[in-house]
């Protein structure tokens, strides 16, 4: 089975494994497909990371493609400046990550070649895909910034406009690109698409070089791991958010959830106050683990949700603000006949990323590094070498060492809320994966384009529950159903003792599908 943000990734993912390929080899059918035809959210120009189960080992793995800041990027490159700028050449500091964990992955999981895997997204994107009224819409609220960039307004506009829903949009660059990636390897990306990326940023007033490109390497890590209701629940360690995530489950897992109904205000304001605590302690250390400390097994531990619970949920006058973050993320996840599992998050982080896109290549870079601060003390700190802080991750929960739910969204702050909504819906309150991923879903926090926090909570709630909550003292404004900002996620309940069947669902939100056979 398999679950992606769109149906054109979800239809690659599944003929991979219909060839024989693995959950991996699926995964990067998908990856790929997506780069192409969903450009404004995953490219071969941002990060990927990944959680993987194998079956055989009967182990979860994690791969970190988050990519570093190049060797000459420093806080002086911005002397006199609040931040680091969110769009333009000068935003795209960090190296591309993405393509080089497909390499790691396939090297120890795939079964399908390269030519194989990429054949789709190189169709899509010589031929031409839909563009869809999504698309389009980003398009045209983007259009001065893509236009200011000449490999971007060549790709993306139509004399000076975002071509209509229905149009083809050809990335015949890209093709090419693919294609050599294809033929060549995936290493191919770091030793000579880099070389001319490089030089166009160079060439615009950019910092990154062609040795950042050929240094970088995607590398495993092990994931972090915590229980909710008996269940294993993993996630992705730092850089990634995935603690946040985790210290939610934390917080909720000494509340009886199942003694409320699914759309209540109590079950909400649990939510909402969890959220806070996490986003609170995340802001203070989230970080690259290699440049600061984070105090992962006392964030992690029990017993510092139980000590601070009660306290939480009696102030939810209390506010986190956090800085805007992107949300233009997809989430894919795939499982195979065998057993796998894997979980893949990919982003450019904002809407087509910095907006840059190197002509020769068709390659449009990420902005992930502009969510560094430029405050040394901070711990998000720019540094030359150091990964950002990232709001991409991936979650599964394992049920006696089986794994039981792949699951994960696009959408910044929104990603552990949606992941915890999921969670909880299906092991607290017994609904289908379809059905928890329709319900309600709740959204606090601060993401692009936002002045300062807000609470935002779907029309499809009950009226009741917004008119209780707001008793409480939460300022909850309605957000129409259904939203993208509140996320599109994907999930598969894998088959076991509990099911002889897989079960998938995909978000009503977006333009995506769960297909198997």
């Amino acid at each position: 089975m398999v679950a992606t943000a769109h149906y054109l990734g979800s239809d690659a993912a599944l003929d991979a494994l219909k060839r024989g390929g693995t959950a991996v080899d699926a995964a990067i059918a998908a990856a790929s497909t997506m780069s192409v035809v969903l450009p404004h959210m995953v490219g071969l120009g941002g990060d990927a990371f990944w959680l993987i189960y194998d079956a055989q080992s009967r182990k979860v793995h994690a791969i970190n493609g988050s990519g570093p800041a190049g060797a000459r990027v420093t806080a002086a490159c911005y002397a006199g400046e609040d931040s680091v700028p969110h769009r333009g050449p000068r935003a795209a500091i960090t190296v591309p990550g993405a393509v080089d964990s497909w390499r790691l992955a396939h090297e120890r999981y795939g079964r399908l070649t390269m030519p194989e895997l990429l054949t789709r997204a190189i169709t899509y994107a010589r031929d031409g895909a839909p563009v869809s009224a999504d698309l389009s819409s980003w398009i045209a609220t983007d259009r001065d910034t893509l236009a200011a960039d000449p490999g971007s307004t060549a790709v993306f506009l139509r004399d000076g406009a975002a071509p209509a829903a229905g149009a083809r949009l050809r990335q015949e660059a890209l093709a090419s690109t693919l294609e050599r990636l294809a033929d060549h390897g995936l290493r191919t990306f770091y030793t000579q698409t880099g070389r001319g990326i490089a030089a166009y940023l160079a060439a615009a007033g950019g910092y990154l070089d062609a040795t950042d490109f050929a240094d970088y390497q995607a590398h495993w890590v092990n994931p972090i791991t915590t229980r909710y209701r008996g269940y294993e629940a993993y996630q992705l360690p730092p850089p990634s958010q995935g603690v946040a995530a985790s210290m939610i489950l934390n917080f909720l897992d000494g509340l009886d959830l199942g003694r409320f109904e699914p759309d209540s205000s109590g079950f909400y304001h649990a939510l909402i106050q969890a959220t806070k605590w996490a986003f609170q302690k995340r802001d203070r250390y989230l970080c690259d683990p290699r440049f600061g400390d984070i105090p992962l097994s006392r964030l992690l531990a029990p017993s510092l949700a139980a000590a601070e619970r009660d306290r939480w949920l009696q102030d939810p006058l209390r506010m986190v603000v956090s800085r805007a973050s992107g949300g233009d993320t997809t989430f894919i996840c795939t499982a195979d006949a065998e057993g796998n599992a894997v979980g893949l998050v990919q982003s450019l982080y904002f809407d087509f990323g910095a907006c840059v896109a190197d002509p020769d290549s068709g390659v449009v870079m990420q902005n992930r590094g502009s969510f560094f601060s430029l405050d040394p003390a901070h711990p998000n700190a720019l540094r030359p070498g150091k990964q950002p802080a990232s709001t991409l991750m991936s979650a599964m929960l394992l049920k006696d060492g089986d794994p039981y739910l792949v699951y994960g969204s696009q959408g910044g702050e929104v990603q552990p809320q949606a992941q915890t909504a999921l969670v909880t819906r299906i092991v607290d309150f017994g609904l289908d994966v379809q059905g928890a991923l329709d319900a309600p879903r709740v959204l606090y926090g601060r993401t692009w384009g936002d002045d300062g926090s807000k609470l935002l909570l779907e029309s499809s709630a009950p009226q009741k529950t917004f008119d209780e909550l707001r008793a409480r003292g939460h300022p909850v404004q309605t957000a129409q159903w259904p939203h993208t900002r509140m996320g599109t996620a994907q999930a598969i309940r894998l088959k076991g003792p509990w099911s002889e069947f897989f079960e998938g669902g995909a978000d009503v939100r977006g333009e995506g599908i769960a297909l198997g056979f």
